[in-house]
């Protein structure tokens, strides 16, 4: 049995809570990264199986793919707009495979009572709609969750997004002030290295993303 541990079940504070539009509307995965990132750590680690968790999961899509590729998988959404109307996976997968909770705050992932550490966690443009006061609090939970040499892989946009007045996205910057002033501010204390994204495929991105990749290494 999975459970997630957290004192935080839903970021009630998020505008993406607030003003649901991609956790309302939003499944995206893709089967070429699914294959990729499965030969990348048998490859490079040795592993058929991974564990495998997506933060922000919206409909939850990716974490069952991997799921269906015999893994260990989870997905984490911060608003439970998708339990209560039933959408996409979660009628099916909620409580144990998708769970809620804020992605700021601490949270523990248990297979049975054992803490699980992750391959590879991921995040497809969610990382812009955290406050820049909480991206250190994020990094640092992403950092607790990894296995060494554990990896992170997101894409990050870098335009402002608002949607009826609420304004989603909440860290705007630049790719250029992400890497050269805001990286190195909110990974301190983390663990985590930055490296360049080497992969083919992506789940999310486009002209006003980029993609990044962090590694656990300690």
């Amino acid at each position: 049995m999975t459970t997630v541990e957290t004192n935080y079940p839903v970021a009630y504070d998020s505008p993406d809570h607030i003003m649901p539009y991609g956790t309302a509307n939003d499944n995206y995965t893709d089967a070429n990264f699914v294959d990729e990132l499965q030969e990348y750590f048998k490859v490079n680690y040795g592993l058929s199986t991974i564990n495998f968790m997506d933060l922000g999961c919206s409909g939850g899509q990716l974490a069952i793919d991997f799921l269906n590729k015999g893994n260990f998988s989870v997905g984490l959404e911060g608003s439970d707009y998708s339990v209560h109307h039933k959408r996409a996976n979660w009628p099916q997968y909620h409580n144990t495979n998708l769970f809620t909770a804020d992605i700021t705050k601490p949270y523990k992932v248990y297979n049975d009572g054992t803490r699980v550490y992750f391959d590879l966690i991921t995040s497809w443009e969610v990382v812009e709609h955290i406050a820049d006061e909480d991206l250190n609090p994020l990094f640092s939970h992403i950092s607790d969750n990894l296995k060494v040499g554990g990896i992170f892989l997101a894409s990050v946009c870098f335009i402002e997004d608002v949607i009826n007045g609420v304004r989603l996205h909440q860290s705007v910057h630049s790719k250029e002030e992400w890497y050269n002033s805001v990286l190195p501010r909110v990974l301190e204390g983390t663990n985590l290295e930055v490296l360049p994204y080497d992969f083919k495929y992506n789940v999310r991105g486009g002209p006003m993303s980029f993609h990044l990749m962090l590694r656990k290494t300690k």
